[in-house]
């Protein structure tokens, strides 16, 4: 149990300041005023653009804060480590390979839910098995069997989940170190 305590002081210690997010906001926000300067018409059009999207993305980033959130006050680090940790096994990729199936929405909007538990000790494979199974999806199967048949279904299916647990044994292979971020492996 000391360990995984160790391990949480570790991940706090290694944060890394937000400065450079609100650098990059602020370039994004001037660059936007100087298209509207230039070019009134191009502004107002990126400017509804981005007010679109935005309404788009909102209700996905409401229900991933809410996932975060409970997974903060629910899945303590002990638990992801028990089922999706190193000694995981087999539970690990049938987890894995599930919510991946199960997951909705914008990849882009759980890559902050995955980063947190994957700081709590979830291997970086399981990520990548989660990740690559998002691209089966049971309620698009259907249609699918219809235009290609049931006999090339199944066996995509099975290709894609096969294949993710490969990516994810070699995303493991490759990634030894599993205290330091990956975002610092370059």
């Amino acid at each position: 149990m000391s360990e995984l305590v160790n391990k949480d002081k570790e991940i706090k210690k290694g944060k890394k300041s937000k400065k450079g997010y609100w650098i990059f906001m602020g370039i994004t926000i001037i660059l936007y005023l100087v298209i509207l300067i230039v070019n009134k018409k191009k502004g107002i059009e990126v400017a509804t653009d981005f007010y679109h999207l935005a309404l788009e993305i909102f209700p996905f980033l409401l229900i991933v804060f809410v996932l975060m959130v409970l997974i903060n006050l629910f899945l303590k680090p002990a638990l992801l480590v028990k089922y999706m940790g190193e000694e995981s096994g087999i539970i690990g990729w049938i987890i894995s390979i599930v919510a991946g199936i199960l997951s909705m929405g914008a990849i882009y909007m759980w890559f902050p839910m995955l980063q947190e538990i994957r700081d709590k000790g979830v291997k970086p494979g399981l990520l990548a098995v989660f990740l690559y199974n998002r691209g089966v999806k049971l309620n698009w199967l259907p249609v699918m069997a219809f235009y290609f048949g049931l006999k090339y279904v199944v066996i995509i299916t099975f290709v894609m989940i096969f294949t993710s647990i490969i990516q994810g044994v070699i995303i493991d292979f490759f990634i030894k170190d599993k205290k330091q971020p990956i975002k610092n492996l370059s």
